[in-house]
């Protein structure tokens, strides 16, 4: 199979038909295709191999003038490149398949002693939605049984260039390459026990990736698509493909350098070492090169956010309790050198220009996946400038400020009506805050799904910001907030009993009271009198 030339990437047609395209058919016949039909860190993984060919192709482009002529030029030029490398794109090639490494054995023994298929593991391990051996997935129990998943070469492909960019650090299986072991082992007394892995440099502190979305797949890679000056600001050393400069050995440091520290060389990344074997069916996976990432002083990933989080910079992270459209005012800043700032791709963003924008994420807890998330937004031309994204935040923290509000008025509710509610507050020590989380959870699922889903009001008041609906627009915003509080705590508190009628309206008191902090913040809503 060539990667190039052979279906393999999942896509959306004009016309709303999912297929499978091929890399060059995405370049050439991009406008045909409205967008991936893939997972949230698919898409990523997926975007980064585009755009590292798209460079390639290009060796460019330079400068905002070649920036814009790349719609014109990037179909030929990508079908140029992909067939000069054609070679190199073999998935199955004898001694350079793509993105693997050929002299990658089980034991170290050489080429000359053939693994025994039973030590190679499922290739669906690759695939983080599939259970595999011990590490289990809701609803999928395939992963108990003894025979292997069927699963298509095109899965496979993507989950094996999704897997080099979000794999997780933690244990790994020794392997060895021409007979050299990959890693470092976790204890040196244990020759065969398992070796440290780190994180790929998609997956650090579940940070958020947003890309730009065009009108087409063809459109949505030209928006992404950084040029020389805007990567020079992140990245010392521009560098090339893995591709074209693979490694062929633990001690080739300069590739590995090329592969590690360099922004094309990180695009597709080699994080673990695998080999496919012809089936399809299993792969050998082992430790691959280290990836230096933010926490250690790298420039921030082409398609991360940093912000000033406790006077120090860091990454914007993912939380599954924390919907993706609270972090937009940070995402849409445009980066600076060594200031916080959204993805590369917000500085293509002209002044007075609308946008829709993907925001992406990968949750996970030490070496678990925990949850995915991705959503669409169209930006506002106001949001992308400092008042716009200013007002953004304000009102996204007075949000906030109403969803604490409603957890005081619920704790209130059960204090009045539980009287050891304190008591059991004191016990949990520690974990006091997950025993309030469980408390405010029927309120807070109820008011944070309705303010998404009247979200409209939000960008309606940015986009009329600097005009005479500025003032109304946002009063409208606020006074939904604070309907939809009443609401969920109507839902949440329930009044059949006296005792909880008083509870109720000590509750209600609480929320719908205007505090001192609350009136700083231009929290001057309408109160609602009757419960």
């Amino acid at each position: 199979m060539n990667v190039a030339f052979d279906p393999w990437i999942p896509v959306v047609s004009s016309s709303g038909k999912r297929e499978l395209a091929s890399l060059c058919s995405v370049f050439s016949e991009g406008e045909n295709y409205a967008d991936l039909a893939v997972r949230p860190h698919e898409r990523v993984a997926l975007m980064r191999l585009l755009l590292c060919v798209a460079h390639a192709s290009l060796d460019g482009p330079k400068n905002y003038d070649e920036w814009c002529e790349v719609p014109k030029r990037l179909p030929e030029m990508a079908r140029t490149y992909l067939m000069e490398w054609t070679d190199s794109f073999e998935l199955f090639h004898p001694t350079k398949p793509w993105l693997q490494v050929a002299g990658l054995t089980k034991y170290a023994k050489g080429k000359d002693f053939p693994d025994d298929l039973q030590d190679w593991t499922p290739s669906s391990k690759l695939n983080f939605s599939y259970a595999t051996g011990n590490a289990s997935t809701l609803f999928d129990h395939e992963g108990m049984t003894s025979s292997l998943r069927d699963i298509p070469i095109h899965e496979t492909l993507i989950a094996m260039v999704t897997f080099q960019c979000f794999s997780v650090g933690g244990l790994i299986g020794q392997v060895f390459w021409n007979t050299k072991r990959c890693g470092e082992l976790a204890n040196p007394k244990k020759e065969n026990g398992p070796v440290k892995s780190a994180d790929g440099p998609c997956v650090a502190s579940s940070m958020v990736h947003a890309h730009l979305r065009g009108l087409n797949l063809i459109s949505t890679i030209h928006m992404n698509l950084p040029t020389h000056e805007d990567v020079r600001s992140s990245y010392a050393d521009h560098g090339r493909p893995v591709w074209e400069l693979m490694p062929h050995s633990l001690s080739d440091s300069e590739k590995i350098t090329n592969s590690t520290m360099t922004y094309l060389g990180r695009l597709v990344p080699l994080t673990r070492l695998i080999k496919l074997h012809s089936s399809g069916t299993r792969i050998l996976l082992g430790d691959g090169f280290p990836y230096p990432s933010f926490l250690s002083g790298f420039p921030q990933e082409p398609s991360a956010t940093v912000i000033i989080r406790q006077n120090q910079h860091a990454l914007l992270s993912y939380h599954p309790s924390k919907a993706l459209w609270r972090e937009l005012a940070s995402i849409v800043v445009k980066r600076k050198v060594g200031q916080p700032g959204g993805p590369i791709s917000i500085n293509a963003i002209q002044e007075g220009m609308e946008c829709d924008l993907v925001v992406s994420a990968l949750a996970r807890d030490k070496a678990t996946i925990v949850d995915t998330a991705e959503s669409v937004f169209h930006i506002p031309a106001n949001l992308t400038t400092s008042a716009g994204t200013a007002s953004y935040d304000d009102e996204v923290k007075m949000a906030e400020n109403m969803a604490r509000r409603l957890g005081w008025a619920v704790e209130d509710y059960r204090t009045e009506i539980d009287g050891g509610w304190e008591g059991r507050l004191k016990g949990a020590g520690p974990s006091k805050g997950e025993l309030k989380a469980k408390l405010h959870s029927s309120a807070s699922i109820h008011y944070w799904t309705n303010v998404e889903k009247n979200l409209t009001l939000l960008m309606a008041h940015i986009g009329a910001i600097g005009t005479d609906d500025a003032i109304p627009s946002r009063d409208v915003w606020r006074k939904m907030l604070f309907t939809t509080a009443c609401e969920a705590y109507r839902i949440a508190c329930g009044q059949e009993t006296t005792r909880q009628m008083r509870a109720f309206a000590k509750g209600w008191q609480k929320l719908t009271t205007t505090n001192g902090s609350d009136s700083e913040n231009g929290d001057n809503e309408t109160r609602e009198d009757n419960p």
